[in-house]
């Protein structure tokens, strides 16, 4: 008998964390990089001044900020509008000069209670705007074999 009582406590346990956790994700603005080369994303509007969200994202990564943070939403509302810059460095070989920021969007505007994708591969990005109240986050790339 002690032993049921225990697995349905820690069968509760968990089914609580889970819904903190959702509850916890569905709180923040979040960029997620679906392409394949480390992604840079600078704030450029709906924040404090001398703060924001300032993050190097890697292939395959998300970086994110609670909407509810006046330093990334200066209203602090979820439908409050946050603006980003993504860009990329050039570091291979090719048509340009190395070591130059490409953009990839400029000033793009989301809802803080929303979501950020960037997609794209081989130099072909674009951004993707999710709105609060859009069916679930993204699903993440699945890991390559071996990792």
């Amino acid at each position: 008998m002690k032993k049921k009582v225990n697995l349905v406590l820690a069968g509760l346990v968990l089914a609580g964390l889970a819904v903190f956790l959702a509850v916890e994700g569905a709180e923040a603005f979040c960029v997620y990089n679906q392409t394949d080369r480390r992604i840079n994303v600078e704030q450029t509007g709906g924040h404090k001044k001398d703060s924001g969200f300032v993050r190097g994202i890697d292939p395959g990564g998300k970086e994110c900020c609670n909407w509810q943070n006046k330093d990334c939403n200066k209203e602090g509302k979820r439908d409050g509008i946050v603006g980003f810059s993504v860009y990329y460095w050039k570091t291979a070989p090719g048509p340009g000069p190395i070591g130059v920021a490409i953009d990839i969007c400029q000033d793009f505007a989301i809802q803080a209670g929303g979501w950020l994708t960037i997609e794209g591969k081989e130099g072909n990005y674009k951004c993707v705007r999710h709105d609060y109240g859009d069916s679930g986050e993204p699903p993440m790339p699945k890991p390559k074999p071996g990792f």
